[in-house]
């Protein structure tokens, strides 16, 4: 007998977490997995942590290996992001909590939750959200779209916080056309 893993509903809740260094640079990790790009350390809120807190400091160790020192919330809200999970009910998306953060420590990234970390100027961060705005507007797809490139949600949440303020309106619809596109098959638990 064959028995069928049901896939995982998504919480709902994320929080990002923006950490520079003394170069202004910013601290961004490569996703191992579904939806695809390079953006700011990010995880769920709700689905084992007690608090957007305690989500960030864990989030921040998982991911990067560093250690919390201190945070400050930038900017909440909404989106209708999809993630690998199937999508939350009753609303579709996610509550976003998104801060700064000071860590110590050595990076070291998780396997398996990133293909690497490492930290972007200003102008490579442009850089990757320009290579984003450009997949999309030649027609690409999510399933597609390539690592050297920004997490497309990320473009809308770095607007909202002040970092990519030239991003245009028809920027931003086109980037959520692009994360509110659910992916080709949803998350089982466990990591790829």
């Amino acid at each position: 007998m064959t028995t069928m893993k049901k896939a995982k509903r998504c919480c709902g809740t994320s929080v990002g977490v923006l950490i520079e260094d003394q170069q202004d640079r910013l601290l961004m990790v490569t996703r191992g997995w579904w939806p695809r790009g390079t953006a700011p350390v990010a995880g769920h809120v709700r689905d084992s942590h007690a608090s957007v807190a305690e989500a960030l400091v864990a989030e921040v160790q998982e991911e990067t290996g560093l250690r919390v020192t201190g945070s400050g919330l930038l900017w909440q809200g909404h989106l209708p992001n999809l993630c690998a999970s199937l999508p939350a009910v009753p609303t579709p998306g996610h509550y976003w909590w998104v801060a700064t953060a000071t860590a110590e420590g050595t990076l070291t990234p998780a396997p398996g939750e990133t293909t690497g970390a490492a930290w972007y100027t200003p102008d490579q961060v442009r850089a990757l959200a320009e290579a984003t705005l450009a997949h999309y507007r030649a027609g690409g797809v999510p399933a597609h779209q390539p690592d050297a490139s920004m997490e497309a949600v990320w473009l809308r949440l770095l607007h909202e916080t002040g970092r990519l303020g030239w991003l245009t309106s028809k920027d931003l619809d086109l980037v959520e056309t692009a994360y509110s596109t659910a992916p080709g098959e949803y998350w089982l638990g466990g990591r790829p």
